[in-house]
């Protein structure tokens, strides 16, 4: 039997429209899943985007709501999916957890390490399922990566470098189909140190367990040129267009990590991760919601490659380098195990672990990997604010909280409910 769970979304931009894509692939692959997704209801506090969503997809104006915590009465909803803007995912995530609703957030999880340990925390007390998206994780790649470190192929790892740099990718600025929202600090709070660090990082951190954090040293500020004009977020361009910073952990790993929105140079990535006896380039990492954000999941993405790996090391006594087609072998996998597609999407992951078919030793993580991101990114910000390298205990403690206490919502002022 084909079981069914029945989803609100809370907020109607750009990013619910991946997330509904998902969803439909995941339904033409219910056969194979053994559960489908069916969207009970939206809530959108802009009344022309709600109307434009409810068109778009066919929805019942009764189950269309500008006031989230008016769907938040109903009970015939099991799950909730919480995709509106960073700095309002930590206050929406743990209202609908408060109201009884295991609770699935886009990324990042919040802007900083004190405000995603309030969201960790209130699942945690409330009994609520709680998972992040991090889509980066749901590839063969990243299994394929974990299993040659595990195995020792690599021998000991003793450095990661990780430089993701575009030119000109400034959503909100030079992506016009973005809202300057992602521009804005109250709003978005930072800029690829956690829109993208999330992903990328996040990846590193999976592979290696969360290490804990030694040190970290950061350099990070807003420095490419720009047009006021063009900028239409309410307290202007307040995020960094440039991070980058160095890492100890605890284990004796190095980790460098670059990333740039804006850059006068070019577009390129570079991620390889060296150990003792071998290594691994890290190619074209996931970073736009995985392969069933994709109208069609089999052909390849708009940009970049298939997320893949490249071994170096010896064979036999001789220097190799050897594709390892983790993609071809993920597709052959998923084929002969139709269960492998949990692993390989993050809402098919959220879908069997709200379901039970996942529990919290066979899923993955999401909330502890995002949450040792945020102490990674709140160090380079503190290191850069301090100039110098700062410590673990340091981070921790210096977290600040960015959350937004209120919102207008039908015309009021409404101030977030986040005790518990």
């Amino acid at each position: 039997m084909i079981k069914t769970v029945r989803i609100g979304i809370i907020g109607g931009g750009m990013i619910s429209h991946r997330h509904m894509q998902i969803y439909k692939n995941i339904n033409e692959r219910a056969e194979l899943l053994g559960f489908r997704a069916e969207i009970a209801a939206i809530a959108e506090i802009s009344p022309e985007r709600l109307k434009a969503w409810g068109e778009e997809y066919q929805m019942d104006e009764k189950d269309m709501y500008t006031d989230y915590h008016e769907m938040l009465k109903r009970d015939d909803i099991d799950t909730i999916d919480v995709c509106v803007h960073n700095n309002l995912h930590v206050p929406v995530s743990i209202e609908v957890m408060k109201a009884g609703f295991d609770c699935y957030c886009e990324k990042p999880a919040a802007v900083t390490y004190a405000d995603g340990k309030l969201m960790a925390d209130a699942a945690k007390k409330l009994n609520r399922k709680f998972h992040v998206q991090i889509s980066s994780l749901m590839t063969p790649q990243t299994r394929v990566a974990k299993e040659y470190i595990k195995s020792g192929k690599l021998g000991t790892p003793y450095y990661v470098n990780l430089e993701q740099c575009t030119s000109r990718r400034r959503p909100g600025y030079d992506l016009p189909e973005f809202t300057s929202d992602f521009l804005s600090k109250k709003i978005a709070g930072h800029g690829p140190s956690i829109d993208l660090g999330i992903y990328v990082i996040g990846q590193i951190l999976y592979l290696f367990d969360c290490p804990k954090v030694q040190s970290v040293t950061g350099f990070t500020g807003h420095f490419v040129d720009y047009d006021p004009k063009l900028v239409t977020a309410p307290d202007g361009y307040g995020v960094e267009d440039t991070i980058d910073g160095f890492v100890r952990f605890e284990t004796g790993l190095g980790f460098h990590f670059l990333s740039t929105s804006a850059n006068n140079y070019k577009d390129y990535a570079m991620t390889y991760i060296l150990g003792s006896r071998g290594g691994l380039e890290v190619k074209d990492t996931d970073t736009v919601g995985g392969k069933f954000a994709r109208s069609n999941p089999n052909r390849p993405p708009s940009f970049g490659g298939e997320p893949d790996l490249r071994f170096f090391g010896t064979m036999d006594g001789r220097d190799v380098g050897i594709d390892l087609e983790c993609d071809s072998n993920g597709m052959l996998e998923a084929r002969k195990d139709p269960r492998m597609m949990l692993y390989n999407d993050n809402q098919c992951m959220w879908l069997a672990y709200k379901l039970g078919i996942l529990d919290d030793t066979t899923r993955y993580n999401t909330p502890e990997i995002a949450l040792n991101q945020l102490i990674i990114t709140d160090g380079f910000f503190l290191s850069n604010e301090l100039g110098r390298s700062v410590t673990y205990d340091e981070i921790v403690n210096s977290s600040p909280s960015t959350y937004m206490r209120e919102q207008e919502i039908d015309g009021r002022l409404y101030r977030f409910d986040t005790e518990f």
